[in-house]
């Protein structure tokens, strides 16, 4: 596709113009100087010229599109870094070493560029850096890192899309929204980070898992610039740095901190948590006094609501139709009472908690408004409410059996044989309830 020739006392690269590129460059071939007349040095020069050709001609070609378009600024990085630099637009070098910005037009002097050339707007930063998404990130890095799959079959290059893409999926469906991806804050990796402890608590992911999913999101996000041509020492430190330290480590002992029980009493108060949404801070509260799972609450059906019992109670079944929702398991049917603050909350919201239902946001905006109002120890998560329940009931004198229903537990895999006679009824639930309901503070 090429070869060097030389003309006079200096060699020079003759390369003919890909198929591709025609709509955007007339000449059959292309010739650029080597600036060497030694022929050893001109072949080793030869290929990083052609590199540096095809960059500018992807740069050209992108530049067709809309200036904002990820692959105008992928190729114009393209060709930053073939030239021997990192892109940096145009705030970035203002704001940088000025010697930097000199090399860079000594190079395009070097090279005999226009000022208005491709290569001079690349090098001098004239093209903003696109505002991606996470999940577009992740669905870009086949594109942006071929040579990682090039020789992979159809499965395994599934495979390794997939360690990028599904990450980016489980922090969408956590947090609500798909992020851009160069505003993740370091707030929003621990809230991340947090609510996938929830799930490791409910049983829904193993913690090799979680930690699994936070080291390829700091990965991803490393080998996002690493692609950008961006020096690995002006990178920001990735959002999900050692966030994954020692999740999998749940998995031994199947067990996280509890919420203790000063911060309980704490959470009760009235204006304790007066600086959240209404419905997150109700959750909280009938969470805190009912040992439910999240989803059991966030998710639950107006009609599953039964405040005009002679027991207020909810009542937790397989969902269907408009609200529909699956049980974790046959044991999680249950009845639940509602006392105390728990009450009270469910009065506010007796048709239940539309903004949170089936979106799977609640812990990680709990987790982060909670340490906002620095309510929550460090180390702790929402998910630790479900947990303390049970330890109170312990501490109450609840037998084990009684505890697993009111948990939702299997009484036959506690008791490791068939387990018989009718379920708990509802007014020893409640009185259950009561022995463990929070008081508030007088005065």
């Amino acid at each position: 596709m090429a070869g060097i020739i030389k003309r006079g006392k200096v060699y020079s690269l003759r390369m003919r113009v890909p198929t591709r590129y025609k709509n955007i460059e007339a000449k059959r071939f292309l010739w650029r100087s080597l600036n060497t007349g030694d022929q050893r040095e001109a072949r080793a020069r030869a290929a990083v010229v052609e590199h540096q050709i095809l960059a500018e001609l992807d740069a050209r070609l992108a530049g067709r599109e809309v200036p904002g378009a990820a692959s105008h600024f992928s190729a114009v990085a393209a060709l930053t870094a073939a030239r021997g630099f990192p892109y940096k637009t145009a705030t970035e070098l203002a704001q940088g070493d000025a010697s930097d910005t000199l090399r860079r037009i000594e190079q395009l002097i070097i090279s005999k560029d226009e000022p208005g050339s491709t290569a001079a707007r690349a090098l001098l930063g004239a093209v903003n850096r696109p505002q991606l998404s996470l999940t577009e990130v992740a669905k870009s890095m086949a594109d942006r890192f071929p040579l990682e799959v090039r020789d992979k079959n159809p499965k395994q290059v599934k495979t390794w899309k997939a360690r990028w893409e599904r990450p980016a999926e489980k922090v969408v469906s956590i947090i609500g929204l798909d992020p851009v991806f160069e505003d993740i804050s370091r707030t929003d990796g621990v809230s991340l980070r947090d609510a996938l402890l929830d799930r490791v608590t409910e049983g829904d992911l193993k913690g090799s898992s979680a930690q699994k999913e936070l080291q390829n999101l700091d990965l991803l996000w490393r080998k996002y610039f690493e692609s950008l041509g961006v020096d690995v020492l002006e990178v920001r430190p990735s959002p999900f740095r050692g966030l994954a330290n020692g999740l999998s480590r749940l998995d031994e002992n199947g067990r996280k901190n509890e919420v203790p029980q000063e911060t309980l009493e704490a959470l009760v108060q009235p204006g304790a948590m007066s600086r959240m949404n209404e419905e997150l801070k109700d959750i909280i509260l009938v969470l805190l006094e009912t040992g439910c799972r999240q989803a059991e609450i966030t998710d639950i059906s107006p009609e599953n609501i039964k405040l005009d019992h002679e027991i207020p109670h909810v009542v937790l079944c397989r969902q269907s139709g408009k609200y529909a929702r699956e049980l974790k398991n046959g044991a999680s049917a249950r009845d639940v009472p509602l006392v105390g603050v728990a009450l009270e909350a469910m009065r506010r919201h007796p048709n239940g908690f539309p903004r949170y239902r089936g979106k799977g946001t609640f812990s990680a905006s709990a987790n982060k408004s909670l340490r906002e109002a620095d309510l929550l120890p460090d180390g702790i998560t929402i998910g630790g409410l479900r947990h303390s329940f049970e330890t109170r009931l312990k501490l109450a004198g609840v037998n084990t059996d009684d505890r697993g229903e009111l948990m939702g537990h299997s009484v036959k895999r506690i008791r490791g044989r068939e387990y018989y006679g009718d379920a708990m009824p509802l007014d020893k639930r409640l009185r259950h309830h009561k022995k463990i309901a929070l008081e508030l503070k007088k005065g």
